[in-house]
């Protein structure tokens, strides 16, 4: 692919762009969905990657969330286009079909605060990018929580989405906290938002449940 100079595009580098904004998307519901599904992953480092391995990350597809992904953004365009970002939104059901949201990850765009070329390091940045999310989603009470989760007590579930992320369900009190982010050249920059509950509050709910019971925390 041709780099071009300027910050003007051409049709070739628009495509992949877009392209690479696409996978990235796609790439991070999944990680998001397959830290919160309770069990260790273990990926083996493939030394002869292939262009079909996108961003040289070894992750685990799950087809569910790639295509609901997808579907969305066939609906709604591409994150860089469209400009809304791609929410994932994680809740927890109890064995009593009680619901309350844990957090909110957001694929999102923002105005870049400066021009961006099209190179070959976008790209690259955008591999980092996925590799911190891969990170920090570990590190989370949600993930300590998932870690925990069962059918005699409760489950992880998630809802995917895109537009404003939805704040009514996490209550006034919650956290927000951004990760990183990559300029493009099209005056915007991708970055990760989790909008979750408070880390009190979290940790209330893990004593909760570790205690095999489920009460009503006000939110």
């Amino acid at each position: 692919m041709k780099m071009s100079t300027g910050t003007k595009l051409t049709p070739e580098e628009r495509r992949d762009l877009d392209k690479f904004a696409k996978f990235l998307a796609l790439k991070s519901a999944v990680i998001i969905v397959e830290s919160r599904l309770g069990a260790k992953v273990y990926t083996k480092c493939n030394p002869a990657s292939n262009k079909d391995v996108w961003f040289n990350l070894a992750v685990n597809d799950l087809p569910e969330v790639s295509v609901e992904a997808k579907k969305l953004m066939s609906i709604h365009g591409e994150i860089t286009t469209s400009r809304q970002p791609l929410c994932v939104e994680i809740y927890l059901r109890t064995a009593d079909d009680d619901v309350m949201t844990l957090e909110t990850w957001c694929i999102g765009v923002g105005p870049a605060q400066s021009d961006s070329r099209m190179n070959y390091s976008i790209y690259g940045r955008m591999g980092i990018l996925l590799k911190t999310l891969v990170s920090v989603t570990r590190v989370t009470p949600a993930y300590r929580m998932s870690r925990r989760q069962g059918p005699d007590n409760y489950t992880i579930n998630y809802k995917i989405y895109m537009g404003d992320p939805q704040l009514d369900s996490l209550g006034k009190l919650f956290c927000r906290s951004s990760y990183s982010d990559v300029k493009v050249p099209v005056q915007c920059r991708l970055f990760f938002t989790r909008l979750g509950l408070a880390k009190k509050k979290s940790l209330q709910c893990i004593g909760a449940f570790n205690a095999i019971r489920y009460q009503s925390l006000p939110l």
